[in-house]
């Protein structure tokens, strides 16, 4: 029964993050639809909307669904998830509040689905289904990778592109990312608390995936 109800949960996961996904672009639209690229919040719902389905994948092709490089990568999206419903919502969206599409919550729809919704039901997944005591101490340093090669990338993309291409749509997504507004210093030092964030973030993580464990040990062996 609970595998069941696991699948399905996961089906609707799927279902309701592509929507979350697809409700931030305009088809019509090229400049907003690369502008909607540069946010960290869109990568970290489609890298959890990748690996639920993958997961699904695995499960039906009868495959290990509990592999250690899948594990891994379902912590560092955990990781990211979590950090982009946490920025958000004690920071950024008092900031970036926007006319269009603002739902009763004063939020726009979108928003509510990418910092929201996604991220409760991906904590839920992990908390329910996932069996703990899987993620590992050093996890904490190397979940990292996944915003820094965001930035990294992000800065490419700024360094790269013409001019021309943000004529219609802002440069930063982010006004800690600005360095051209707050300068290099200033920059750094926002991402650097970014980091301690999501150092934070992957610590209470693993903390309680061993605590769970611990406590699911001692249930069983009474």
């Amino acid at each position: 029964m609970k595998l069941k109800f696991e699948l399905i949960y996961r089906i609707i996961f799927i279902v309701i993050c592509s929507i979350g996904i697809g409700i931030h672009f305009d088809f019509n639209n090229r400049n907003i639809n690369a502008h909607e690229f540069s946010f960290f919040t869109l990568w970290s719902n489609i890298f959890c909307l990748i690996v639920m389905i993958i997961l699904l994948i695995k499960h039906f092709m009868g495959k290990d669904t509990r592999s250690k490089i899948l594990i891994y990568f379902k912590g560092m999206a955990l990781s990211s998830i979590t950090c982009t419903f946490v920025i958000y919502h004690f920071s950024e969206h008092s900031i970036l509040l926007s006319d269009n599409s603002i739902t009763s919550l004063g939020i726009p729809i979108e928003s509510v689905f990418a910092h929201y919704v996604i991220p409760t039901m991906f904590v839920l997944d992990w908390l329910i289904f996932q069996p703990k005591g899987l993620f590992q101490w050093h996890n904490i340093i190397t979940w990292l990778a996944f915003p820094l090669i965001y930035i990294l990338c992000f800065f490419t993309r700024c360094q790269c592109n013409k001019p021309e291409e943000f004529l219609n749509v802002p440069k930063y997504p982010y006004f800690f990312l600005d360095y051209e507004c707050i300068g290099y210093g200033k920059c750094f030092l926002y991402i650097l608390i970014l980091m301690i964030i999501f150092l934070a973030a992957n610590i209470i993580i693993i903390f309680f995936d061993k605590l769970l464990f611990q406590r699911m040990t001692k249930k069983h062996t009474k």
